[in-house]
């Protein structure tokens, strides 16, 4: 089929890697994910940094899927394939469900030394371009470096030091957004 190569483009941001992958997960996968994660249940307990009054709403995903589960063994392989020779073990995982009119604050997942990595899954199996929704990335001086767009299946593998911030669905948009953020932290050489 036209247009469903595997797709893999890396951009550095201040000096950490971020790779955008499109086309990796198999699009019976993407139908069955983006149906799993609407029957999640979603609770606002954390926020998206301390002090922010914002609160997202997340679904822990069960540590035990994550050596098991066919979807987290794909994303996984994923990030050893863009972090080659480092080794990776299991955070933690969650999904995140976005709304209109939902607030979020910019974050990092790790301290800005750290070399763990984050995978973002895009968990929509359908999102229009007008709905918004993107990821945008920060340079460390705060200026947006990159702004990556919900496409579904997309798998962005990045630094979780890198600083981010999640934008809600537009007012034109009567789906929430949901994002499986699956953290690993990496032995990488010369730690």
């Amino acid at each position: 089929m036209a247009g469903m190569e595997p797709r893999v483009g890396r951009v550095v941001v201040s000096g950490r890697d971020l790779f955008i992958c499109d086309n990796l997960v198999d699009p019976a996968m993407v139908a069955g994910i983006g149906a799993a994660v609407r029957g999640l249940h979603y609770v606002r307990k954390e926020k998206s940094r301390p002090g922010a009054p914002g609160l997202p709403a997340l679904s822990d995903i069960d540590p035990a899927l994550l050596t098991k589960d066919p979807f987290f063994l794909r994303l996984r392989a994923i990030a050893e394939k863009m972090f080659s020779g480092e080794a990776l073990q299991d955070l933690r995982a969650y999904a995140i469900c976005a709304g209109y009119g939902d607030d979020y604050h910019a974050q990092r997942d790790n301290p800005e030394d750290s070399k763990n990595v984050t995978v973002l899954y895009y968990a929509n199996p359908i999102w229009e371009r007008d709905w918004g929704g993107e990821t945008i990335f920060y340079n460390d001086d705060n200026d947006a470096a990159m702004a990556v767009s919900p496409r579904p299946g997309r798998v962005v593998v990045s630094r979780g030091a890198i600083l981010r911030r999640v934008t809600g669905p537009t007012r034109s948009c009567y789906e929430e957004r949901f994002t499986i953020a699956y953290q690993l932290s990496s032995g990488a050489p010369g730690l």
